[in-house]
């Protein structure tokens, strides 16, 4: 779909081709100075054509600036686009960077965690093995000496 700028400049192009047309099939149909004798209004007509010629030609020129305008501000556009992906996806790899790095340390810290809780685990029950075995030899001690007595 084309842009109201775009819009505006193609129907001024095809005005202008449209205006220069009448212009030529006007000067084709007018007399020439040695056909006819040059009168005041012959001089007036003359430089209403030559006027009119200017004024067709400054209408070129403002559609070819709408032109390079509309050119030039697409590619300032595309640019801006370009920059803009390319910082996105800048952003998206020290994203990306940063969750491998934050998933590294998390299993780091799991990993250690575990290794400590087993650690603090085979302690206890070493330490609880330890305390059964003095109380079994507690209660040994005591069951036999009970019969030792009785």
């Amino acid at each position: 779909m084309e842009s109201k700028e775009q819009v505006f400049v193609r129907r001024k192009e095809e005005e202008t081709k449209e205006k220069e047309e009448e212009t030529e099939l006007q000067a084709k149909r007018a007399p020439s100075k040695t056909e006819q004798a040059e009168t005041p209004l012959d001089q007036i007509q003359q430089q209403a054509m030559v006027a009119y010629a200017a004024y067709i030609e400054a209408e070129q020129q403002v559609a070819r600036a709408y032109k390079e305008n509309e050119q030039q501000v697409e590619k300032a556009y595309k640019e801006a686009e370009l920059q803009a992906d390319k910082a996105y996806e800048e952003g998206m790899a020290r994203a990306v960077k940063s969750l491998e790095e934050a998933e590294l340390q998390a299993r780091k810290a799991y990993q250690e965690s575990i290794a400590r809780i087993a650690k603090i685990r085979e302690e206890a029950i070493t330490g609880s093995q330890e305390v059964r075995r003095e109380t079994m030899e507690q209660a040994w001690a005591i069951y036999t000496k009970s019969r030792r007595l009785g």
